[in-house]
């Protein structure tokens, strides 16, 4: 009786977390995306059809899954969040920036400094694949391209190891202020050379990165260690100096505004990072 009654439980529980899942990743437009890769833990097991339909075999909550297609922004995320979403993934495409025109003589250097003078003390030891980005307004409203990042990093605690730093550029969305469309192609990294507190520069004029009218979030996100770490440095500094929140933050999933108010000022948290930029000159100049 004993030996049928954990049969039975091995094929309710076996069909359930074994079964496949379907799903669908669409564009903005909600237009089915074709031969996008999907991925399972870093492993390719099917692609989209015509419609951009898919079907996934034995998944868990727990996996990761992955959607990638060229011209467009990767996603990752987990079964079970998936799951949470209707199986629907809406995949951004990649501004193309290898078709813009840049002549340096046309072009002045221009600094975005945010915040240098009013420095906070605080310490920020992210997750593996933890995205932060700050948002740089375009104040004097002329395009460019994006010359120079500059991060400004904390002393690493001497328990935690540092990791490869992925630097990423986006546009803002009108509507919600938050990062959208991903403006570089290629992968930026950063790797830190030591635990000290410092100011990085990481030079990115050959990509020619578009600065728009209405500004740019630029991101740091912390790449996973060999050792599998879980908490990772490089750390990363705050400011306390703004009346609002430029810092947005995710892992995996949407952006979201978590910077956070400062309590003893009317101020908010946000992280320390500076830009130079070409604007474009005008006639007199």
């Amino acid at each position: 009786m004993k030996k049928l009654l954990k049969l039975i439980l091995f094929f309710i529980f076996g069909s359930y977390f074994c079964q496949d899942v379907q799903g669908f990743v669409s564009n903005e437009n909600l237009i089915g995306i074709k031969d996008v890769v999907i991925s399972l833990n870093n492993k390719t097991i099917t692609y989209t059809n015509n419609n951009g339909y898919f079907s996934i075999p034995k998944a868990k909550e727990l996996d990761t899954i992955s959607f990638n297609k060229s011209g467009h922004l990767r996603k990752d995320i987990l079964m079970k969040d998936f799951k949470e979403s209707n199986h629907k993934i809406t995949l951004e495409r990649v501004y193309d920036i290898e078709t813009v025109v840049f002549n340096e003589k046309e072009y002045k250097k221009v600094n975005y400094n945010f915040a240098l003078k009013k420095q906070s003390n605080i310490r920020f030891i992210p997750y593996p694949n933890w995205e932060m980005g700050l948002k740089f307004k375009n104040d004097l409203e002329k395009k460019g391209f994006v010359s120079n990042v500059t991060l400004y990093l904390h002393k690493t605690d001497t328990d935690v190891r540092n990791t490869n730093v992925e630097i990423n550029f986006y546009t803002i969305d009108s509507l919600t202020g938050k990062p959208k469309m991903k403006l570089n192609k290629s992968k930026i990294i950063y790797t830190p050379s030591d635990k000290s507190r410092k100011q990085a520069i990481v030079n990115v004029e050959k990509l020619k990165i578009p600065f728009p009218l209405n500004g740019i979030f630029v991101s740091m996100k912390w790449l996973p260690n060999e050792f599998n770490d879980k908490k990772l440095g490089p750390s990363i500094r705050y400011t306390t100096s703004s009346e609002e929140e430029l810092t947005y933050e995710r892992l995996y999933g949407d952006w979201g505004s978590k910077a956070g108010q400062n309590p003893r000022k009317s101020s908010f948290v946000n992280m320390m990072m500076g830009l130079e930029v070409y604007i474009k000159k005008t006639k007199n100049e």
